[in-house]
């Protein structure tokens, strides 16, 4: 089956085109490799085929194919997914009581500057000016909790609970709110909303709220943060082999260029 020079071009275009993406997604996770509670993407492709039926020149082409025959041709490669990985990163100790860490599934339920639910695993909370728990971004711990001034000494316990006591030390510790960690039935369907925060989408169903280690949510951890879970040796040897891959495809649209030059220089009776 001839292939004209249009399809050399979308092909090696096509290949161009879906290997910058992901260099550019890789380049991305390689530079959160130090982020909290970054999750690492990953992209998918796959080959664009279509079928043709051969007419009598095209079938005479083969040596063994007749008119009417169907053949499957090439058209290049497409990028179909963009999805993240939520495995588990690193725990980090920070001995500061209101960092929190999720060991296993789920997030933290966060409310960001312009009044939108956000869900993250960016557990460096700290008390802001009115005594509620900030993420770095700023966005409020939801359902909010507000740490009086006068407690002074505040921890979290397991079960999500957030106690306080006052500078006295006097008295028993007050629970001041708990904390909860919203699941999802298809994690894989949430929406990357920037900042390292995601939303919830059709796909991945509404966030379900609940306590720390109940019904397969994972344990809460004080004093600690998540590291990124970016592979470092993984994606630079991603890296390399998706630069060898876009530098053929550059090779081949460079090549498809000289064949249509040379075409546009033949003689034309």
């Amino acid at each position: 089956m001839p292939t004209s020079l249009n399809q050399l071009w979308n092909v090696a275009g096509s290949g161009v085109h879906s290997q910058q993406r992901a260099l550019e997604v890789l380049s991305h996770n390689v530079a959160n490799s130090n982020t909290i509670g970054f999750k690492a993407s990953q992209t998918r492709f796959q080959a664009v085929i279509r079928e043709v039926t051969l007419n009598a020149e095209e079938a005479g082409l083969f040596t063994q194919a007749q008119p009417g025959d169907v053949i499957q041709e090439g058209m290049g490669t497409l990028l179909t997914e963009t999805s993240h990985l939520f495995s588990q990163g690193s725990l980090q100790r920070t001995e500061q009581p209101l960092n929190l860490a999720i060991s296993g599934e789920g997030f933290f339920q966060v409310t960001d500057p312009a009044g939108a639910i956000r869900y993250t695993r960016a557990g460096d909370f700290q008390r802001d000016g009115g005594g509620r728990l900030v993420n770095r971004d700023g966005h409020t711990l939801t359902p909010a909790i507000v740490i009086p001034p006068e407690m002074t000494e505040v921890f979290v316990d397991g079960a999500g609970q957030v106690l306080g006591r006052p500078a006295t030390g006097e008295g028993e510790s007050q629970l001041l709110g708990t904390i909860q960690i919203a699941t999802f039935t298809n994690g894989d369907g949430l929406v990357n909303t920037g900042r390292n925060n995601f939303a919830p989408t059709a796909v991945s169903g509404p966030a379900q709220l609940g306590a720390p280690g109940a019904d397969g949510r994972g344990s809460l951890l004080s004093g600690f943060i998540e590291s990124s879970n970016v592979d470092l040796g993984q994606e630079m040897v991603t890296l390399l082999r998706t630069q060898r891959t876009y530098s053929l495809s550059l090779r081949a649209l460079s090549l498809a260029d000289q064949l249509h030059g040379m075409a546009n220089e033949l003689p034309r009776s």
